[in-house]
């Protein structure tokens, strides 16, 4: 859901200590009763990029692009596989990964990713994030909540990491995505590009002055 966004250099020791945390660690910081009271079939993973197989960073990034491809194609980005794709496994890249797990009769055939988010700890601002830099739903397993579920997921991982909040970066023309962040409690961010500063004197401008852009970022303090 977010297109390619710009990095921040500075680490921070909390930052540090979570990106060197192991991806057993992780699953562990799942709110694992809220996953087990409201989606009892499916099972969720937390990997880092490197512990992939190519099965399923194949279906991994069929989903992004069957989701993303045409959202990008319109935009100021542009529609860049390899970069994408870079961005997407990079070392730091972790993953909650949501599978379909198959029937116990039904065993021969195999388990398939509906959903996932990826993320990395990152420092933004002088604060100690977790950036969201994707939730993906497979287009059959839409409006079954997943979306939200992996959202709190990742507000859950913050807490038990002692992040400062989750940020994300979202196209304007995806209005169900927009929709749902809001509905969690996401707001612009002020280091959005059109975040209103109305603070300061003189920063007012026309319509015709001021850039438009076809993103915003929004964030969500952890408590």
């Amino acid at each position: 859901m977010a297109p390619a966004r710009r990095k921040s250099t500075r680490a921070r020791t909390k930052v540090q200590k979570a990106n060197k945390v192991s991806s057993s660690e992780l699953k562990a910081s799942l709110d694992s009763a809220t996953l087990a009271e409201q989606h009892k079939k499916l099972s969720f993973e937390v990997f880092a990029a490197s512990e992939f197989s190519p099965e399923d960073r194949n279906e991994i990034w069929s989903i992004l692009e069957n989701n993303m491809k045409d959202a990008y194609a319109r935009s100021s980005f542009g529609w860049k596989p390899v970069e994408k794709q870079a961005e997407l496994f990079h070392e730091l890249s972790r993953f909650i990964v949501v599978r379909n797990t198959p029937e116990v009769s039904s065993t021969s055939v195999p388990a398939t990713i509906v959903a996932y988010s990826m993320f990395r700890f990152e420092v933004e601002e002088r604060k100690d994030v977790v950036y969201c830099y994707e939730v993906q739903v497979h287009q059959q397993s839409r409006r079954s909540g997943l979306g939200g579920c992996l959202m709190k997921q990742l507000v859950s991982i913050g807490k038990r990491w002692k992040m400062q909040m989750i940020m994300l970066t979202v196209f304007k023309s995806n209005v169900a995505a927009r929709s749902l962040y809001n509905a969690l409690g996401f707001e612009v961010d002020p280091t959005s590009p059109e975040y209103p500063d109305s603070g300061e004197e003189g920063s007012e401008s026309s319509d015709e002055e001021r850039e438009e852009y076809d993103y915003e970022i929004l964030s969500l303090p952890i408590d």
